[in-house]
């Protein structure tokens, strides 16, 4: 009986994306033209971590809407001084508003990108090279600019590796007003010193520190380029120096950082807002990010959604997927829950981030910084924009829509063979039809193939489809998805597939919080009832990919001859090793279970987080009512 809730639980949740994309707009090429400034920051390292070729690009990049760009600008390599650089590549929007773009900074590589109204962002997460990249794009205005371009409160955050050092790497957050005349100042009514919070690799040992920075000036070009003198540079500074800043078009945004002579860094900033609450932080959007600390550096880009607002003792909790590039380790699919609490000016904390949403009065942007009296020696920086809206007529996938049904990681998580997945769209079907093992490759008159294979359909609603993707779709690589019905045929959606994108079942059917477990007799663990240390436990996860020996299409394993996941995963409680006694493919098509011992629970402890690792992925949204 619990095993058929189980199964429910996989497979129904709330229709959170469909909400938060639709819209009224096909993304192409045609989607991203114009002129926009850019700042792109590119480390490359040894494989010791060492930092030995530091390069930066600050300036103008015009896209042709027909998938070439040209830009101009001041480059900066290693410690020499900043010459001026120009050049072109090329670029491609797929209708998701991922793109492809060829790198202005190291020829040959191609940045991993996302397009949003507000930003184009990304890094070159699957290039082979050590180096890590953080490429940020904001549209231009498209009028004339005076000082009064930049005005009212803004957050700002920056990351900086003054020298093209690792030695000296520093990374802030701020918020300052500009009077539009030229200064820029504290919050409040004296105009004081701009108070910034941050940590330097060079200044107490990485800890947190504030400093005041008085006297801040600007000068202001008719295209939006500002001009920003934090005084005299200093190493002993958190943030000094010139920096240029551009203002997007609508003003929302600021975007830039140094051309001293060995200078990498980027500034990011966000108008303020006024009025927010957790649940403000809730459109789906893109975000990308540059870390560095001992471990070695790390560059990705991905995408979040708030899943759901006053968790978790009043903060709210955001699903964040990502596609990390890790030195020393390569590609990662990361899926993770990040608790956060925003004031009512916007800020706020996450995790080990102080944060800010701000941009339009909806927030349709955010930035972090990583500074925190626990990660001293981490130097990180993200940035994220609204995803843009899309929709469609007839029979239609949303591109944005194709989501993993029980993590609830959103667009761009990889998909895997066998694993459960649901498509939003419309024109499928008038009513609802749900199937039993196994799934038929044909249900309420819909057709949903998987690189031209009929995969197999346990539900479709008229507006949402779940299915299991084919055993036999190769991984890793991309696949195309297309919906067939007595009506058409819809538009095709090309996605990520690896080899493994685990699930792990959620109480609350939203990806986070309390998983689906099991005692060993079957009963399941929860407040009342928690997991004790010692104790065999039985989780509940999908998208563990392969199983040996192999089942058809639609059905689940063997009772008399059980299939064993090709991939053992990894499974961590509090941070601790649970010996794993069995993973595999339940009777239920597309539902795994692993058994593990529980690790000991330290005293006082109520709950405790569970995490799970695959070669390629690493899934850590939910946790365990525990006890000693």
């Amino acid at each position: 009986m619990f095993l058929q809730r189980v199964e429910q639980v996989c497979l129904t949740g709330a229709a959170i994306f469909l909400a938060a994309s639709l819209g009224a707009q096909t993304i192409t090429n045609q989607s991203l033209s114009g002129k926009y400034f850019f700042r792109h920051v590119s480390l490359g390292t040894d494989a010791g971590g060492n930092l030995t070729d530091a390069r930066s690009l600050l300036g103008v990049m015009t896209f042709d809407g027909s998938g070439r760009y040209s830009f101009t600008g001041q480059q900066v390599l290693g410690t020499a001084a900043a010459t001026a650089q120009s050049g072109n590549g090329t670029y491609a929007v797929d209708p998701a508003g991922f793109v492809s773009l060829s790198s202005p900074l190291r020829n040959g590589e191609t940045l991993n990108a996302r397009y949003g109204p507000e930003a184009v962002i990304g890094s070159n997460t699957e290039s082979k090279a050590n180096t890590f990249d953080l490429f940020i794009a904001i549209p231009a205005p498209s009028g004339a600019a005076s000082l009064g371009t930049l005005n009212g409160s803004y957050w700002a955050a920056t990351l900086e590796f003054p020298g093209a050092s690792l030695a000296n790497a520093r990374n802030t957050f701020f918020n300052f007003s500009s009077n539009g005349a030229g200064a820029l100042a504290g919050i409040g009514s004296s105009s004081p010193p701009i108070i910034v919070s941050g940590h330097a690799a060079n200044l107490s040992s990485g800890q947190p520190q504030s400093q005041q920075v008085p006297g801040v000036t600007y000068t202001m070009a008719t295209d939006g380029t500002a001009t920003v003198n934090f005084g005299t540079a200093s190493n002993n500074a958190l943030l000094s120096g010139t920096k240029t800043i551009y203002v997007s078009n609508d003003g929302n945004i600021l975007l830039g950082g140094s051309t001293a002579a060995g200078s990498h860094d980027i500034v990011i900033g966000v108008k303020g807002i006024s009025g927010a609450t957790n649940a403000t932080w809730s459109a789906a959007c893109w975000g990308a990010g540059l870390r560095y600390d001992p471990a070695g550096t790390t560059g990705y880009v991905g995408s979040e959604i708030n899943g759901g607002a006053g968790a978790n003792g009043g903060r709210g909790n955001l699903i964040w997927s990502r596609r990390l590039k890790v030195l020393g380790v390569g590609n990662i699919d990361f899926t993770g829950v990040n608790s956060y609490l925003l004031n009512g000016n916007g800020s706020g904390t996450a995790e080990l981030a102080q944060v800010a949403l701000g941009g339009a009065s909806t927030g349709t942007a955010f930035i972090g910084s990583i500074i925190s009296p626990n990660d001293p020696a981490g130097y990180e920086i993200y940035f994220g924009v609204h995803m843009p809206a899309e929709s469609g007529s007839g029979v239609w996938i949303n591109p944005q829509g194709v989501i993993n049904p029980t993590s609830f990681s959103p667009t761009g998580s990889p998909i895997a063979p066998g694993d459960f997945i649901r498509l939003y769209g419309s024109g499928w079907a008038t009513t609802v039809q749900s199937a039993t093992p196994p799934y038929p490759q044909t249900l309420n008159g819909v057709t949903v193939l998987v690189n031209n294979a009929p995969a197999s359909i346990y539900l479709v609603t008229p507006t949402t489809i779940d299915f299991l993707v084919p055993w036999a779709t190769p991984a890793p690589g991309t696949a195309t998805i297309v919906v067939k019905t007595a009506s058409g045929t819809s538009n095709t959606v090309t996605v990520p597939v690896a080899a493994t994108a685990p699930g792990i079942l959620s109480v609350a059917q939203n990806g986070s919080g309390p998983a689906v477990m099991q005692h060993s007799d079957y009963t399941p663990v929860s407040p009342d009832h928690p997991a004790a240390g010692g104790e065999a436990l039985i989780i509940y996860v999908t998208g563990l990919g392969a199983v040996t020996p192999a089942v058809p299409d639609g059905a689940g394993s063997s009772v008399s001859s059980p299939s064993t996941t090709a991939v053992q995963p990894t499974v961590l409680i509090g941070g601790k090793p649970a010996k794993v006694l069995y993973s595999g493919l339940t009777i239920y098509p597309g539902l795994y279970q692993i058994n593990v011992v529980m690790p000991p629970v330290p005293p006082s402890v109520t709950s405790l987080p569970l995490a799970m690792s695959t070669p390629n992925a690493y899934h850590d949204q939910v946790t365990i009512p525990a006890q000693p």
